[in-house]
């Protein structure tokens, strides 16, 4: 491939990157909700910075010698990081790499034309490959980056709601209640178990009164771990009442061979409450 042609195309692209840069953002759609829409000022200075330092990363594997993979990497982060702060679909920004690369040929086309008598059609042939080759390989490590930020940002949500989910409520110096609503999957149980015996801890409890009436669903596991908890709380000198267990719920239990005629159970949590002689006005339990 000709040296000397690759510098002088590698010039072409990067003298005014910002000439891509705008006519990429010219094309850009009036979406209040995107940060790549045309009205959204705030983030076409950050969208600027990043195409610019993208078209530079492009266009070095023209001259570079040694591979680009590092910078490309250092580039695919930064960005992953901002869309996912802005809560950007992946979708949008692989369509926005669809359309810059529509965009690049087209400055590449320009450069041919102008250039067309000392340029081969091999040299056309070898840059088609090696761009589009890199462009592909930015895209899928941006996807990868994404998808890591992304994941670990779900993860944080989830162990927040989690945290949320399973508050002991402290009635007294030695009694408290965990009314625990919504579904219960193996993770959150796992949860619901450290956050009790912590809380258990704290409170100094010796009965907790543990409300399923809100609970929607619940596997096999899920209940034998419940069953567990009921056996670590025992061991701790915490003793556990049960109350709003659903027919299904009870069901699972039974073809798990789960015993809870030595657990003391009630319909309601109010009924438990009583049946232990803490009283709550009706106002409160209604």
């Amino acid at each position: 491939m000709n040296s000397t042609n690759n510098k002088k195309l590698y010039d072409f692209i990067t003298e005014d990157p910002s000439i891509l840069t705008n006519k990429w953002l010219s094309r850009r759609a009036n979406n209040p909700a995107s940060v790549y829409s045309c009205d959204n000022h705030h983030a076409e200075v950050r969208l600027r910075e990043q195409n610019g330092l993208f078209i530079k990363t492009l266009a070095k594997v023209l001259i570079a010698d040694n591979n680009v993979n590092e910078e490309i990497k250092a580039w695919a982060q930064t960005v992953a990081m901002d869309r996912v702060e802005t809560r950007t679909p992946i979708h949008e920004v692989i369509h926005q790499f669809g359309v810059f690369r529509g965009i690049f040929w087209e400055h590449i086309h320009l450069f041919i034309m102008e250039n067309k008598v000392d340029i081969t059609d091999s040299e056309i042939l070898q840059w088609s490959k090696l761009i589009h080759s890199t462009f592909d390989t930015i895209i899928e490590t941006f996807a990868e980056k994404y998808y890591g930020y992304y994941h670990d940002r779900l993860l944080m949500q989830s162990e927040l709601i989690n945290e949320l989910s399973a508050p002991v409520i402290p009635l007294s110096d030695s009694i408290g209640v965990l009314p625990l609503v919504g579904e219960i999957d193996t993770q959150r149980a796992k949860y619901i178990t450290e956050s009790i015996l912590i809380q258990s801890k704290d409170y100094r409890l010796t009965h907790l009164f543990i409300d399923l009436s809100g609970v929607s669903i619940i596997d096999t596991m899920v209940a034998n771990q419940l069953f567990q908890i009921i056996g670590i709380l025992k061991l701790i000198g915490v003793k556990v009442h049960i109350s709003g267990i659903r027919p299904e719920i009870a069901q699972t239990a039974v073809h798990l061979g789960i015993n809870f005629n030595k657990i003391p159970t009630q319909a309601t949590l109010k009924q438990a409450l009583k049946a232990n002689k803490i009283l709550i006005s009706d106002t409160h339990m209604a």
